[in-house]
């Protein structure tokens, strides 16, 4: 109860930022269940049947997900329009599988958050903003960073659809993103001072929360006026006390639930701004 109750504080605050993953689409159904959005393993496997590998795991027996899609892009260059074109193929549910996503319509009614980032490509969140009449605008470019007091802006940490040339893929490409080089980087920078990131979607393995938390603990202490001092926080279906440990060496509080994220984590953020 006291890590909720720092986390409604926060909220109340408008100091917290929903950090969306790819478990957050992928909770998204439509054709009575047989479709739902990709997760980042299916992306992936994709990517070996395009370059001929009919088990993607004997792959991954040679490299990581990173490295494979390290290949993938640099060895494979005329093959990436394919995975793209894939990948928007199966990111296009109706209106109302998106009006019916129990965390999307919990993200859209936030309105005490007006920053959510997001390492996803699709349009699901900024979709369901607008089906639920919030105003928002995406921001995936420096060119996108015009303010608008009324508008909640979703970043999107890794590029989408709409800007093929700045999404981020390949190991080499993560390691680009947090060099503390680029306009995105020095936004999310700007945008942690005094704030902390709620982690939704993610996994253990996903590379992304490693990759992020290497460059923000290297950054920031104990956040300021916070019971925790806690720069982030992580929902975590079943978590094993392995990853408690390690979240926690990282500065980074679980918070547990259940297997179903589409239920339990959408009733934790209603719990939030309750």
């Amino acid at each position: 109860m006291a890590t909720i109750d720092d986390l409604k504080g926060l909220y109340e605050a408008r100091r917290l930022i929903p950090f969306v993953g790819a478990g957050v689409s992928a909770s998204v159904e439509w054709d009575a269940g047989k479709k739902r959005g990709p997760s980042w393993k299916e992306m992936v496997d994709e990517a070996c049947r395009i370059l001929g590998f009919e088990d993607p795991d004997l792959l991954r027996m040679r490299g990581t997900d990173l490295q494979i899609l390290e290949y993938f892009k640099h060895s494979h260059h005329e093959q990436v329009a394919k995975l793209t074109n894939w990948m928007v193929k199966n990111m296009q549910p109706p209106d109302d599988a998106l009006v019916g996503s129990p965390i999307h319509g919990q993200l859209a009614a936030m309105d005490r958050c007006s920053l959510f980032y997001t390492t996803n490509y699709d349009n699901f969140i900024e979709r369901s903003f607008e089906l639920h009449k919030r105003p928002c605008r995406a921001v995936a470019v420096e060119a996108h960073m015009e303010r608008h007091s009324d508008a909640a802006e979703i970043i999107k940490f890794h590029g989408d659809f709409d800007n093929p040339d700045v999404m981020v893929l390949t190991e080499s490409d993560y390691e680009k993103r947090l060099s503390f080089n680029s306009a995105m980087d020095l936004r999310l920078f700007s945008d942690l001072l005094n704030r902390t990131v709620l982690f939704i979607g993610y996994s253990f393995r996903d590379p992304n929360v490693a990759y992020l938390f290497r460059r923000i603990n290297s950054w920031f202490d104990r956040l300021p006026d916070s019971g925790t001092g806690r720069r982030a926080y992580i929902i975590v279906g079943e978590p094993s006390d392995f990853e408690r440990k390690l979240f926690y060496a990282r500065n980074i509080e679980v918070i547990a639930v259940g297997p179903s994220l589409t239920t339990e984590a959408a009733a934790l953020l209603e719990e939030i701004r309750s």
